[in-house]
Parts: structure tokens; C-alpha cells; sequence
């Protein structure tokens, strides 16, 4: 998918601050909200998710990741129905 992340989507979180061996890697994240810039890391996003683990090694449902660390994922099909469902209320 090519649309830039933004709050309400899916992610695989596919990185993490240890590289490719993060406890994270593989979880079904949904973006909660934006929560600045990192000098190094770009766009940070909060994610939200059970058992996740922050960088203080805290495990908690709530996290932060840089967008490189997150491939966006398609709506799940709930999502989607509830999209189709609001289009035609409209």
C-alpha cells in the first residue's frame, strides 16, 4: 500500500529500536496517533495492540514506532463492511 500511515490503520510491525529482533516483530498493531518527529527515526506513531513491549521493556497494550518500523496492512473486513455501512448512510 502506497497511502502514507495515519491514525485508525493496520500494521505489521516489521522493525523495531534492536533491528529485526524486537520482541514486536510480527504484531497487528492499529495507530492510534501521531506523536512527533525523531531526529533520526522520522514520524513516530503510538500503536495500540495486547502484550506489547516498549522500549523500556515495559509490556503494556500501548507503544510507540517509527512509520519504517510498520508496513501498512489492508482494513480488516469489519473495517471495511463498517466503511461500506457509513458510505451509505451518508
Amino acid at each position: 500500500m502506497n497511502e502514507p500511515i495515519k491514525s485508525g490503520d493496520r500494521c505489521l510491525v516489521i522493525a523495531g529500536s534492536l533491528g529485526d529482533k524486537g520482541p514486536n516483530i510480527g504484531k497487528t498493531v492499529l495507530v492510534t496517533s501521531l506523536m512527533g518527529e525523531h531526529s533520526q527515526h522520522g514520524r513516530i506513531w503510538r500503536c495500540v495492540a495486547p502484550n506489547l513491549v516498549t522500549d523500556c521493556g515495559v509490556i503494556g497494550v500501548a507503544a510507540d514506532f517509527a512509520a519504517s518500523w510498520l508496513q501498512k496492512l489492508p482494513p480488516a473486513p469489519q473495517d471495511m463492511a463498517l466503511a461500506i455501512d457509513r458510505r451509505q448512510a451518508a
